[in-house]
């Protein structure tokens, strides 16, 4: 099993370094503020069908091209314990009709050079004018006559939970999470996809959403280009009048509680070298109402990206706490929200929140100068008119306008507003928007090192535990576990097959591949006892990387030729060439700590710390019901810095009397999954291979 890790280190690195780029800006130079640019943006124009699909139409004559955007406006719903299927069957739609399979739809918008996407509640689709019925033959055939295949469905819910998979030890991933569960209480945006929400979702609850919620009375289609009022009536109607309207469900939910203190949530992640920070609460901001405009304005001079945000000047360029500081703030028509944070050392996760408390609460009290906020309107400026370079964006103005219920000439109007907003708004905005006093402070990181740090900073005093999912834990403690580290491993020995059939193995051949970048990499991984190692990695036949150790020296060959290891890199090849070690941990002047009990995709599993005569700490989680080692975590280091990477494995199978892992999902700096295609064992090795 420790050769494993070794190949899996070696997997990582090689990865980064083919793929590691530096990218020089001067970030002493502050942007230069352009001039506000004149905008026109296309009148609407809105008509209704009898089914009562309500259609606005803009005309932009430029350029020959068109684009439909049909938008289901629904309420958002519960999806339960299979929280994910509304969005699947708004992906299905274009995975095969009665008329055309999926193959088929892909060929013939290919061939008209056209765009049809089809998400959660939503189509959009664009072509060259002179290809608009065609276009529109396919996508109304999508909206009216989808099948919703089998195959799909388990298609995309196998993809769905790779993603997953790898998102699971990512923190900026799991601190998104917990962010949602967290600020939203009892409502739909509250709810995380999670691998066991997606193996529940079922063709059956997509077709039943289908079926409730997509009618044409709760439904806009925008229709943007090189088209009249008339041409899009007559294709409105020809395309979309047969398509019938019903009741659909209406659904109200209680805001959720914004007088919650100060309170901190922390995610353990084991050994981190950096906290993911993330401070975020619920706002009550409604797209298009007056405080919109002069709310974003105090946020962006906050942190909203732009390089003299406070925000960055202060945890970045003063501090240096970090590469980036940023802050949002979200309209929406149910729940808005805010969201400040950064990535940071371990050392510094108290210090810099410190920061980011102050920043918010200066905002509040201090007004701004007159410069920043000059400088954020002109970027602001800037921003709004490039969008109005894509056809899309124009229409999401008009669709905005009609399902807001906001003012026709708002758009129209924005930069007027946007100029005209001063510096006693934006601290006004602060004062009612900027609230850090009630707020959730959720960090991933090292819980072992930050909870006493972080308790000072909770109103209560307290730290609230949640694991990768935003749900609550208990410390498990482990003085109430009657166990050893030793005595673990030597269950972990037992579960695999036992001492007496481990050490009948004598040689190791085993074959395995991955993906990286959208290339099959194969690596042939041999050992021999007791102490010969050779790995080889290739991809598509040629042999990008060998490495191999004779018992006594260790070789590495690749792009850069031949050369013999020593040092650090010898020893770790020696220890990684020898045998089960797993047996030998003492001979190995390696140290196991015991250090508890955590949840691994809901089950218990035993955490050992490994550490080598070097100093060198692996985290190894041992499944309590079945023995078997389950995950490994180690820090890796990069020419970024250092990573925590870790390695799942599952799908054991039994060689010889041995179980052996046949898929480790490795995920952190570089995900991927290493899939064995075939072990070996007590295969003749000759000596030759190991030269």
């Amino acid at each position: 099993m420790k050769k494993l890790k070794y190949i899996v280190s070696s997997l990582v690195l090689f990865a980064i370094l083919t793929n590691f780029s530096f990218a020089q800006i001067d970030r002493s130079v502050r942007p230069t503020a352009g001039s506000a640019p004149e905008i026109k943006i296309g009148e609407s124009q809105t008509f209704t069908l009898d089914n009562g699909l309500k259609v606005i139409v803009v005309e932009n004559h430029k350029v020959p091209v068109v684009s439909f955007q049909l938008s289901i406006t629904v309420d958002p719903i519960m999806q339960n314990d299979a929280v994910g299927y509304v969005g699947m069957a708004g992906d299905m739609l274009r995975t095969g009709t009665k008329n055309r399979s999926k193959q088929q739809i892909d060929e013939e918008v290919d061939f008209i050079g056209a765009t049809l996407n089809t998400y959660e509640n939503g189509i959009y689709a664009s072509s060259l004018k002179k290809h608009s019925d065609k276009l529109l033959t396919i996508m109304s055939d999508v909206l009216l006559n989808p099948t919703f295949p089998d195959d799909e469905i388990e298609k995309a819910k196998k993809q769905t939970i790779s993603g997953l998979t790898a998102n699971e030890t990512d923190p900026n991933s799991i601190a998104s999470r917990a962010a949602q569960k967290l600020i939203y209480g009892n409502h739909p945006y509250a709810e995380i996809i999670t691998k066991e929400t997606v193996s529940n979702i079922t063709r059956d609850k997509c077709v039943s959403y289908f079926n409730t919620y997509y009618k044409p009375n709760v439904t806009y289609l925008v229709i943007v280009g090189d088209i009249n009022l008339k041409e899009s009536k007559e294709l409105a109607k020809k395309y979309f009048g047969s398509w019938t309207k019903g009741i659909v469900p209406k659904h109200e939910y209680q805001f959720p509680d914004k007088n919650i203190g100060t309170r901190i949530a922390l995610i353990d992640k084991d050994d981190a070298v950096q906290s993911v920070i993330k401070v975020t609460y619920p706002l009550d901001l409604k797209p298009g109402t007056p405080d919109a405009i002069p709310a974003n304005i105090a946020n962006e001079i906050l942190g909203g990206g732009i390089f003299s945000g406070r925000l960055m000047l202060n945890l970045r360029e003063n501090k240096g706490y970090t590469y980036g500081a940023r802050s949002s703030l979200s309209t929406d028509r149910l729940i808005g929200s805010f969201e400040a944070g950064a990535e940071v050392r371990t050392s510094v996760t108290d210090s810099a929140i410190t920061q980011f408390v102050y920043e918010m609460n200066r905002i509040r009290t201090e007004p701004v100068n007159a410069e920043d906020l000059q400088l954020t309107k002109n970027v602001a400026t800037g921003s709004f008119a490039r969008s109005l370079e894509r056809p899309q964006t124009v229409a999401n103005f008009a669709l905005n306008t009609a399902r807001y219920n906001i003012a026709k000439d708002y758009y129209a109007t924005y930069l007027e507003k946007l100029n005209a907003v001063t510096i006693e708004e934006v601290q006004k905005m602060s004062e009612k928007y900027i609230t850090p006093d009630n707020a959730y402070i959720i960090v991933v990181g090292d819980k072992d090192k930050l909870i006493e740090t972080l308790k000072p900073l909770s109103a209560k005093g307290i730290v609230e535990l949640y694991d990768v999912n935003g749900n609550p834990v208990e410390v498990e403690a482990k003085q109430f576990v009657k166990i050893t580290a030793e005595q673990i491993i030597a269950q972990y020995v037992d579960s695999i097959g036992g001492k007496d059939s481990l050490e009948k193995v004598v040689s190791i051949i085993q074959k395995a591949k991955t993906s990286m970048n959208g290339m099959t990499i194969n690596l042939i991984t041999q050992k021999k006892a007791p102490n010969k190692f050779a790995m080889e990695m290739l991809m598509n036949g040629n042999l990008l990387t060998k490495q191999t150790f004779d018992g006594e020296k260790g070789k590495m060959k690749g792009f850069q030729g031949e050369k013999e290891l020593t040092g650090k890199e010898l020893d770790e090849m020696k220890t990684e060439a020898i045998f089960n070690q797993e047996l030998k941990y003492n001979e190995l002047g390696i140290t196991l700590n015991f250090d508890g009990v955590e949840k691994i995709d809901n089950e218990d599993a035993f955490k050992i710390e490994v550490i080598k005569p070097n100093g060198e700490k692996t985290i190894d989680f041992y499944s309590m019901s079945t023995g078997l080692k389950v995950l490994s975590r180690q820090t890796i280091v990069a020419p970024q810095g250092e990573f925590v990477q870790s390695q799942k494995y599952s799908d054991y199978r039994e060689i010889n009397g041995v179980k052996y892992p046949f898929l480790i999902t490795i995920s952190g700096v570089q995900n991927m999954e290493l899939i064995i295609e075939s072990i070996e064992v007590n295969t003749e090795i000759k000596d030759e291979v190991f030269q």
